[in-house]
């Protein structure tokens, strides 16, 4: 193919206009005399010129620009290929027509900048300064025509980021208080803090895949029985029975079954002549976080399939990550929240026997 036919084949629009059955070429005077202005602004005036009849671009008038500007050349150049290209694509045109494309527009690139630099350097203007600015015109749109290629032919692979991370805390705390009719003290406290965070993340990229997986766990747990005067066996036992009573009310309570647990504290029985006041505070604080992220990418994905609605690309990507068994790594994190009860339960427990040897520590006294 000609160079004289790369109008028509990146343009066909511009092969025949009303009352005009040749290609439109921009008229271009060789004679340096007619520019006036910088020397820079007057070379890269005619270089845009002679890549415009080149290629077959349309010019319009433009604002003057005080210095050469390269950056404009390289994009006006780039903006009128591409566009062609792209059009050619659109409507059906396979590889090898989009490669002739391209090579028709390099042909006509390195002819209009020879043209240029050799009419340049035949007048007065030619210097340093201008014959730089060709130079990264001319690397410009063979850089931009290379990458414009790659993108087209060499298309990058897809690529997948799946990432999932969980944090969940429970505070648990229990503060019992009894205080006896001969003004003896008894506290019993109890807190069980647990904090967990796992997270995973799959990422794939071609035929390249990662899966990565990582959990921390805390827990603080204390126990604490304080005595403030000296108890008498009727005392003791009064706060062994009463014992019986609050286990229920905590075990409501810290199992989520609060109303259950305020209804059954108030029917604790506190009408004991040994017991003066009892207090009782309950507190659960729960806290729970999770952070889904789905990333997917393929930038040369045919038209309908990049048009394919959000819902059904994340179904897709979803199921890429259940078979690295990313879901059955994050379980329930609510399963355990509720084991301090056990601790709790084992601590009166404990409390219990605590006045129970001091009964009997008292018995052997005697």
């Amino acid at each position: 193919m000609k160079i004289g036919q790369l109008n028509q084949l990146l343009n066909p629009a511009n092969s025949y206009k009303a009352g005009n059955n040749k290609p439109f070429m921009p008229t271009i005077q060789n004679n340096a005399d007619s520019y006036s202005g910088d020397k820079s602004k007057l070379a890269a005036k005619f270089l845009d010129d002679k890549l415009a009849e080149a290629l077959g671009i349309e010019k319009k008038p433009e604002k003057e620009k005080p210095l050469f500007d390269f950056e404009s050349i390289v994009k006006n150049v780039l903006d009128f290929v591409k566009g062609a290209v792209n059009k050619a694509k659109a409507n059906g045109k396979d590889d090898n027509e989009l490669r002739n494309m391209l090579g028709e527009a390099r042909k006509g690139v390195k002819l209009g900048i020879d043209e240029a630099t050799d009419a340049l350097k035949e007048s007065s203007v030619f210097n340093n300064e201008i014959e730089e600015g060709i130079e990264k015109s001319r690397e410009g749109i063979f850089s931009g025509l290379d990458e414009f290629e790659k993108s087209l032919f060499e298309p990058q692979p897809d690529k997948m980021s799946v990432t999932s991370a969980q944090y969940a805390s429970l505070s648990n705390q229990a503060d019992y208080s009894f205080t006896t009719a001969e003004g003896d003290e008894v506290v019993i406290s109890f807190s069980d803090a647990y904090s967990q965070n796992k997270g995973a993340s799959y990422n794939k990229e071609g035929n390249n895949e990662g899966v990565a997986y990582a959990e921390e766990n805390k827990q603080e747990v204390s126990f604490s029985i304080s005595v403030n005067g000296d108890l008498n066996e009727d005392e003791q036992k009064a706060i062994n029975e009463m014992m019986k009573d609050i286990r229920n009310v905590s075990d409501s309570f810290f199992s989520g079954e609060y109303d259950d647990a305020f209804e059954k504290a108030k029917e604790l029985n506190i009408d004991n002549d040994q017991i003066a006041n009892f207090t009782m505070d309950l507190r659960q604080t729960k806290t729970t976080a999770a952070i889904s992220q789905y990333q997917q990418s393929n930038p040369l994905k045919d038209l309908e399939k990049a048009l394919q609605p959000l819902d059904k690309q994340l179904e897709s990507i979803n199921e890429s990550g259940k078979a690295f068994r990313i879901e059955s790594q994050l379980p329930d994190i609510l399963e355990w929240m509720n084991q301090g009860q056990s601790r709790l339960n084992e601590f009166l427990d404990y409390a219990q026997g605590f006045f129970n040897q001091l009964n009997q520590q008292e018995d052997s006294a005697q």
